[in-house]
């Protein structure tokens, strides 16, 4: 009896057993075999094999089997495999990308069900949320499927697939403070974002989970809250005014009632209250070794455990919070830790990693290597699904160099679909790229999710589609410019009624025994200024008003006093870590017009692979400004050229 005699039931019995290279064989054969190995029962029982028994990683929003023709999941088994076999020899280079330049700098970006990707970019005079379709994207289109403009720049953002359709929490920057909550809605012939709230005072968005926003500024100052966007209710989170904790934290999340916060060196661990309106109560707060950057890692077990990623001074970690053993009486550890990839021992900064990024399954991970500062790469590594102290091995990868590529060093923002193989970065140049890791047409895949965008929008709830003028209040650079800068630009600066004493001056731009304070232009939050340090490296977001500096140790340093929200904080640049930065709360100041410096306390930095990101930056940029074995290049002014507006300081030459 030969084997095509058989009949199909027995031939797929034979079938469902091979791997998916062995199939493709056999059904080389013949016709008959050609007809059984495409059955769409094959492949769902192909899939099942590869999350059930190999452990291969399938998107975790995909519909269900009984929604998807048998082409579509035989493509989908064929490229889990290639992807998993990539994976396992450490070959990660793509195998084909999408570039696209935009005018204006990427501030968030979000690939989301393997069809979408939502870009948030601006410079000092626009800003806007854009939507592309990747079924579109990888056929070669480069506009926009959706595009909508902000009253001011997006700084943070959360999108969560809900069951009404996506949803977008932007909180945008000190110039038009507020969260902005939105959607993605077909209308007519196209598409269009549709307004659902918005929280005029609060921003720094840190979470988004179903009705809940949590927010780590309210008026400027730094008061983490959680919003139900639906019912505008706020719940109060309290919290103490120590070192590490008058910053923004890294992260806010929930399980089930309880709310976790993660600090620099402490999780706290609240609970809501039954009162309507009542604050967060804390249950229990947690020291912890240093965490400099940290993800959740999705949810993949019905218990109420957290699982989080972090980079630490140790390198990347996977951490286990046990909230079921809450509130804690006994020495039972709450928090664990384990080991996934040591940080190198030979590096060229003590904290060589940074950009941590953790795909949507919670499976693999991304982030920043500068091991080397100058070359950065892209490192990947698998997270287990359960806790292990087994290391897992890092897969490196950078791109070829070529002159239209994204600069990686440019304040890159990452997202993966680590099952589709897919990895998206922008940076703050506008330059915008998604690669594929996996030969084949990845737009054949953007069909795997329900279309959340197939909901009824009103008219009335659509956002702007021209522009909005920001119109930035700026500061000229002080340096190769023809005229004295506009004193007008400083009318808000040193405004409060405190007595400063005699050391403290206001003539920013003295000129009788001195220049003034030397680095006034610094303060203005463009990438890498020291108002950008104060914000990604210490925690302290928020608009600046200066109020004062002086001199130190015969003019060799300079302090600056300035209020940021609810504090007082003075920054000395080249100072010893320690005495760098140091804080007051406003009131105690203001009500007894007195301020001493002795009685500041000292803030530390929160993330301090943010400051190996300023380093590389400057480095690489200074290296295609002034390198001999590249052709001068300034990536800024090719921005401008495009249409976009960066900020004066950052279109003339290196310092």
């Amino acid at each position: 009896m030969s084997f095509t005699s058989l009949s199909e039931d027995l031939i797929f019995l034979v079938c469902v057993e091979l791997h998916v290279v062995d199939i493709y064989s056999v059904r080389q054969a013949c016709r008959t075999l050609c007809r059984a190995t495409r059955a769409k029962i094959l492949w769902v029982h192909v899939l099942e094999r590869q999350i059930h028994e190999e452990g291969k990683v399938l998107p975790s929003y995909m519909k269900g089997y009984d929604l998807l023709d048998s082409a579509t999941l035989e493509a989908l088994a064929c490229r889990v495999s290639q992807l998993d076999t990539r994976w396992k020899t450490g070959v990660l280079s793509p195998t084909c990308d999408w570039r696209l330049h935009l005018p204006q700098s990427v501030t968030w970006l979000r690939l989301v069900t393997g069809a979408w990707l939502f870009v948030a970019s601006s410079d000092n005079h626009v800003s806007k949320i854009s939507c592309w379709a990747l079924a579109s994207v990888f056929q070669g289109f480069k506009e926009p499927l959706a595009e909508a403009y902000l009253p001011g720049q997006v700084k943070t953002g959360k999108l969560e697939v809900q069951e009404s359709g996506v949803v977008l929490a932007l909180g945008l920057g000190p110039e038009s403070p507020a969260v902005h909550v939105f959607t993605l809605r077909k209308h007519a012939a196209g598409h269009v974002f549709s307004e659902l709230h918005r929280i005029e005072g609060s921003s720094h968005v840190l979470m988004l989970c179903g009705n809940l926003l949590g927010c780590a500024l309210r008026d400027g100052a730094i008061v983490p809250h959680v919003v139900n966007w639906k019912e505008n209710r706020i719940y109060d989170i309290p919290g103490l005014d120590v070192s590490g904790h008058r910053s923004v934290p890294h992260l806010m999340t929930i399980r089930k009632n309880f709310l976790v916060i993660l600090r620099r060196n402490a999780l706290q661990v609240y609970i809501l209250p039954s009162v309507l309106d009542g604050p967060y109560v804390l249950v229990q707060q947690v020291e912890i070794p240093t965490v400099w950057e940290a993800a959740v890692i999705p949810k993949a077990s019905p218990d109420i455990s957290l699982r989080l990623i972090v980079l630490s001074p140790a390198g990347l970690e996977m951490c286990v919070v046990d909230l079921g053993m809450l509130p804690v009486l006994d020495d039972r550890p709450v928090f664990v830790r384990f080991s996934l990839c040591k940080k190198p021992p030979n590096s060229a900064t003590s904290e060589p990693w940074y950009r941590l990024c953790v795909g949507e399954t919670g499976r693999r991970s991304l982030w920043i290597s500068a091991t080397d500062i100058a070359g950065p790469q892209f490192i990947y590594t698998n997270v287990p699904p359960h806790p292990s102290h087994s290391e897992e091995p890092a897969i490196s990868w950078t791109h070829d160099g070529s002159p239209d590529q994204p600069a990686l060093w440019a304040l890159p923002v990452l997202d993966i679909d680590e099952a589709l193989g897919l990895t998206v970065i922008g940076n703050c140049f506008g330059e915008l790229a998604i690669y594929d890791h996996v030969r084949g047409h990845p737009e054949k895949f953007t069909g795997l999710a329900l279309d959340f965008t197939d909901q009824q929008t009103s008219s009335s709830s659509f956002m702007p589609t021209l522009p909005i003028p920001l119109n930035l209040s700026v500061v000229p650079p002080c340096f190769d410019t023809p005229t004295e800068p506009d004193p007008s630009m400083m009318l808000g600066w040193s405004q409060d009624d405190i007595d400063l004493g005699d050391v403290w001056r206001k003539d920013w731009l003295s000129t009788e025994y001195s220049s003034g304070y030397a680095t006034w232009d610094e303060w203005q939050g463009v990438p890498f200024d020291f108002a950008w340090i104060l914000e990604h490296a210490y925690g302290f977001p928020g608009q600046i008003i200066p109020q004062a500096y002086k001199d130190e140790d015969l003019h060799c340093f300079q302090r600056v006093l300035f209020r940021l929200g609810n504090r007082y904080l003075v920054f000395t640049d080249n100072a010893p870590i320690a005495e760098q930065l140091k804080s007051w709360p406003v009131y105690p100041v203001t009500r007894n017009r007195f301020f001493n410096l002795i009685l500041a306390q000292p803030e530390v930095y929160t993330r301090r692979t943010a400051i190996t990101e300023r380093i590389v930056y400057k480095i690489s940029y200074n290296e295609e400004m002034w390198g001999e074995e590249t052709e001068k290049r300034n990536r800024w002014v090719e921005q401008a050229e495009r249409g976009g507006r960066p900020h004066e300081n950052l279109l003339v030459m290196a310092r």
